[in-house]
């Protein structure tokens, strides 16, 4: 049949959202092969898609991909996944955080309690009602709110066997097809030439933690286990890179725990500078919970840059390769494996080349960017009989990231200073990180955060949220 044109629901950078820098690294690899129409989320950068690929406004009626997750940035496919039968590629199971804001933000206060007890019955209203008190709810995955929009797809895409699972819990008879997470490869620079870039020494066991910082990624289990280790490895240094939330004062736990100088926290940090600090680092750590299965694109991309993980050992573990991922239980015990595993790590070298080479492999053999493009083929094919040309050869590798010694700031990025890097990158300066940085710090040094903040009714320290 003649090449019909499918629209790609998603958000892209510079929101801070993982499914952007997904959809953006699927996007590139197509190189505008496919016949596709984007429709980016308020906040994104459209100009990152392919010239060939159209950028419009949703239409109703029309094939549609829609990249969902548990987020407020995903307005138009929360909107549009609703009413058009088309292939939801569902990032978190649980939609439950985002979806309440959406319908509290479309539909008044009435919006949110009314679906909880339209889906949940009575035991949905009292979840509710706790939720909207400030009171715990003791398991809020027993209330997803993506069964309406699993129930309406066609084809629900997920990125492992255990989220199928999950899905088929809440929606039994949902037609779900597991696509891996494709991902580029990361160049493996070297490690002194990448330590020399972002200020590192160059002999220290370095231990990273690259991801944005919340209550779930457990940052205080990593750093009583880096008290624990430093008796032994005095020189050990923890490099954590990533936007903080608000409420957390990481510099504060630092300091109660005499950790000063040997931990680095480096605030917010480009995909560049990401990419640096993993090949930088002898380990990493990835821990999350709780977790609602979801596969961890940092988590991927840690183990393509060819380093051993530590990541929290719930069920979805099953799947990564037991010698790159180094699981941890959650329980009393937490601080003391982490630690008894970083110092295993730092006293074996050949240890670690072997787990790193285990890391690396298994992303080019389980979540390159060709098999996810076959898959989402398949998926289109399926679901609404459109023949996407196959895509050969593929961009499975990403580009040298700029390499500049010292490039990396200590101090964490203001909302401000996020604000000011989008606008230079608009300007497109995005091959120029360091330079972003620089000038975003170098204006909040001169408080024009405040005068912003105030002329926005907002203190300096919050995160910025895109425009609606």
């Amino acid at each position: 049949m003649s090449l019909d044109r499918v629209q790609f629901v998603t958000p892209l950078p510079p929101l801070p959202t993982g499914i952007g820098q997904y959809s953006r690294d699927l996007l590139h690899a197509l190189g505008g092969a496919w016949p596709l129409d984007i429709v980016p989320e308020a906040g994104s950068r459209a100009d990152l898609v392919a010239d060939s690929m159209l950028v419009r406004p949703f239409r109703r009626g029309v094939p549609s991909i829609f990249q969902i997750g548990n987020s407020g940035f995903h307005r138009v496919a929360y909107r549009h996944a609703l009413h058009e039968a088309g292939v939801l590629v569902l990032h978190d199971v649980l939609l439950h955080h985002g979806r309440a804001g959406e319908l509290i933000r479309a539909g008044g206060g009435a919006a949110y309690p009314r679906a909880m007890r339209r889906r949940y019955g009575a035991v949905g209203v009292r979840a509710v009602t706790d939720i909207l008190a400030g009171r715990p709810v003791d398991d809020i995955g027993a209330f997803p709110l993506s069964e309406d929009y699993i129930e309406r797809a066609l084809v629900t895409i997920v990125h492992s066997e255990y989220a199928r699972g999950l899905v088929h819990r809440v929606v039994p008879d949902a037609n779900v097809v597991v696509v891996p997470m494709g991902i580029p490869l990361p160049a493996l620079v070297d490690q002194t030439v990448a330590r020399t870039a972002v200020g590192l020494p160059e002999s220290a066991f370095i231990v990273a933690s690259i991801t944005h910082v919340n209550p779930y990624k457990r940052l205080p289990i990593v750093l009583r286990a880096m008290r624990r280790l430093i008796a032994h490895e005095p020189d050990a240094v923890l490099v954590v890179a990533g936007s903080v939330s608000p409420g957390i004062d990481l510099k504060r736990q630092v300091a109660l725990l005499n950790l000063d100088r040997n931990v680095r926290l480096l605030g917010y940090v480009s995909d560049d500078q990401a990419r640096l600090v993993a090949r930088a680092a002898d380990v990493c750590i990835n821990l999350r919970y709780p977790s609602a299965g979801e596969t961890s694109a940092s988590l991927l991309r840690l183990l393509g840059a060819g380093r051993p993980v530590l990541a929290t050992g719930d069920p979805s573990m099953a799947e990564y390769p037991r010698d790159a991922v180094l699981p941890v239980p959650v329980d009393r015990f937490e601080d003391e494996m982490v630690a008894d595993l970083l110092l295993l790590l730092a006293r074996d070298r050949e240890l670690r080349m072997d787990a790193g080479a285990a890391a690396r492999s298994f992303i080019e053999q389980k979540h390159n960017l060709a098999v996810a493009i076959d898959g989402y083929r398949a998926v289109v094919q399926a679901a609404f009989g459109i023949t996407l040309p196959d895509v050969h050869p593929i961009a499975l590798d990403e580009p040298e990231p700029a390499v500049a010694p010292a490039a990396l700031s200590s101090q964490p990025f203001t909302f401000v200073d996020s604000r000011l890097a989008d606008a230079l990158a608009g300007l497109r300066l995005a091959g120029h990180d360091a330079t972003i940085q620089a000038v975003a710090h170098a204006a909040t040094q001169l408080h024009l955060d405040r005068l912003m903040a105030n002329r926005n009714g907002r203190t300096s320290d919050e995160p910025g949220v895109a425009d609606s």
